[in-house]
């Protein structure tokens, strides 16, 4: 059951993701319904990489051709270049010259697309390798995705030739639309990217002032996981060379940069978050296991080797998905609570992923893993959230359970006042004090007259109840800053800051007085009177804890001596 605490949260969070998914089905609608998904390809795989457009389209050629019978071109992940042909549907919008193919991938590394066109009863080909991935396609719609305008002049019935090379999986929706109906479609992807995006910034920036404000370490690597994965999403969706005008090869390193430390301070904030340090050596070991894996494909991806890169990752993602994922339930059922919050915001992005490996639709496919990343990203932070709350719950408690057994050892369990341990404790805190501040000092004892004699005719519970009494009368009278301590047996001292002898004397045996004025009940029913004699002695510069005890001690000594039931000075006040 989710806590009222995070009810409004949650349903700021469902509002978000509603619109994330209506954005995702109308651009969808759009794909569906104004678009054409070329269906007929013929593929070519030039592993040597030598073969040229006039040899590939040469009809002598045609046999080294094989059929590819899906709407979208999945050719895995190859060192390969790729030669593929293909028809336009014969649409009114290409003789019109109102004709956009668009190449629904901005990650592939590299594209020649040629055109043939038919000028003077001959067949040539027109070369585009640029695309319109940085200009406007119409008015001021952008793209990130490579998008080409065919020719009016395109020779209808003739194929198009596609060469083509990418570094990740070679992943490529070809989709055919007129420019009216391509800029609709991409004023709202535009739009479901915007939220995407927000959802990712804003989370990002939440909990990054939560991590400054807390200095939780968990806070940290989540907020770099999140600035890491927006890097890298910006980056893979081509939104980055939209933006900026860098040389492909920094738009690579990039990848690389952002997907491996997304990776890194994803096992990290996991980690942390799931405190898998206090658990088993076992964890603490996988976890070492997944960072090398993380740091190495990164490392392979930066010097070239990009192939064994993007196995290694999506290896290491199926992975560290799949362990988390364990790890998390372990943990919930051993008593975690904030795993369940980070069970279903990991197991939301799973579901993501597996659909992204698996579905036959690159676009439907991607949109949808980016819907899951934003949900993740919202359940952590509610994760996150419940952590804290969790964690900062038990902390308050183990810091009252401290404090209590704290006091209890500095406490008497009979009385309830403090005890001869807090007394050493604090005396000598006051001395300071006194020496600093100039201040005046007494210090006092007490002790309870025939206390034994009385413990063996009434019995040791009625001792202790005359005890309790006399302490009450302490509590009472004593007032902060001064304090009253149980020496020990029947003894107690008086602690008294800021007040001189004189004034200590007057509250002492007014102390006296008051348990004089006590009637106790014998177990005969007959009245007993208790009554109680003190020493009382000033604070001077020299003094310690145990000079003051000494003189007080006198003091009290002589007040027996001299009949019991008095308070005394010590001689040199």
């Amino acid at each position: 059951m989710i806590k009222k605490d995070y009810i409004p949260v949650s349903a700021a969070a469902a509002l978000v993701l509603a619109l994330c998914f209506a954005a995702l089905f109308l651009s969808h609608d759009d794909l569906a319904g104004a678009s054409d998904e070329m269906q007929h390809f013929m593929v070519f795989e030039d592993v040597s990489q030598n073969y040229d457009l006039a040899t590939v389209s040469d009809p002598a050629f045609a046999g080294q051709f094989y059929s590819y019978a899906d709407a979208d071109l999945s050719l895995g992940v190859s060192a390969s270049v790729f030669w593929i042909r293909f028809p336009l549907p014969d649409a009114a919008a290409i003789a019109a010259g109102d004709g956009v193919l668009e190449l629904a991938n901005p990650g592939i590394s590299w594209i020649r697309l040629y055109f043939p066109i038919e000028t003077d009863g001959r067949l040539h080909y027109i070369e585009k390798t640029g695309g319109q991935c940085r200009r406007p396609v119409l008015h001021d719609v952008w793209s990130t995705d490579w998008a080409f305008a065919v020719p009016a002049n395109y020779a209808a019935g003739q194929d198009v030739f596609l060469q083509v090379k990418s570094i990740s999986a070679l992943r490529l929706p070809v989709v055919f639309w007129s420019v009216k109906d391509f800029s609709r479609f991409l004023i709202r992807e535009n739009f479901f990217y915007g939220l995407f995006y927000g959802v990712l910034l804003a989370m990002l920036l939440y909990n990054l002032f939560i991590a400054f404000a807390l200095r939780d370490r968990t806070y940290s690597f989540y907020v770099c996981y999140m600035f890491f994965m927006l890097l890298y999403q910006l980056d893979t969706h081509g939104h980055l060379a939209l933006w900026l005008q860098w040389p492909p090869g920094i738009y690579n390193v990039l990848f690389w940069l952002g997907l491996t430390a997304a990776f890194v301070f994803s096992i990290l904030f996991s980690t942390s978050f799931l405190q898998l340090h206090k658990t088993s050596r076992v964890y603490t070991r996988l976890v070492k296991g997944l960072l090398a894996m993380a740091l190495l494909f990164g490392l392979l991806g930066l010097v070239g080797l990009d192939l064994w890169a993007n196995l290694l990752s999506r290896v290491l993602g199926l992975l560290e998905t799949f362990m988390f994922l364990v790890l998390a339930g372990l943990r919930w059922r051993q008593g975690f609570k904030p795993a369940l919050f980070y069970l279903i915001a990991w197991g939301t992005l799973a579901m993501g992923i597996l659909i992204w490996i698996l579905s036959p639709s690159r676009i439907q496919s991607e949109q949808l893993l980016m819907v899951c990343t934003a949900m993740e990203s919202i359940l952590l932070s509610l994760a996150l959230s419940d952590r804290f709350k969790t964690l900062q719950s038990k902390e308050v408690t183990l810091l009252r359970n401290v404090h209590y057994y704290h006091d209890l050892s500095l406490l008497d369990e009979l009385t309830g006042l403090y005890n001869r341990r807090a007394m050493e404790m604090r005396v000598p805190q006051e001395i300071t004090q006194a020496l600093l501040h100039g201040q005046p000092l007494s210090f006092a004892i007490m002790d309870i007259d025939f206390f034994k004699k009385y413990n063996d005719t009434y019995g040791h519970w009625a001792g202790d109840q005359v005890l309790k009494r006399f302490s009450k009368i302490l509590s009472a009278m004593v007032q902060p800053p001064q304090t009253a301590f149980r020496f020990g047996g029947e003894e107690f001292v008086v602690l008294l800051p800021e007040m001189s002898p004189e004034r200590g004397f007057i509250l002492v045996d007014q102390i006296r007085r008051q348990l004089a004025s006590e009637r106790f009940i014998g177990p005969d029913q007959v009245p007993v009177r208790v009554t109680v004699s003190g020493g009382i002695t000033g604070f001077q510069s020299t003094d310690s804890l145990m000079t003051l005890l000494q003189r007080a001690d006198q003091a009290l000594y002589r007040a027996k001596d001299a009949g019991r039931n008095r308070i005394l000075m010590s001689r040199e006040e």
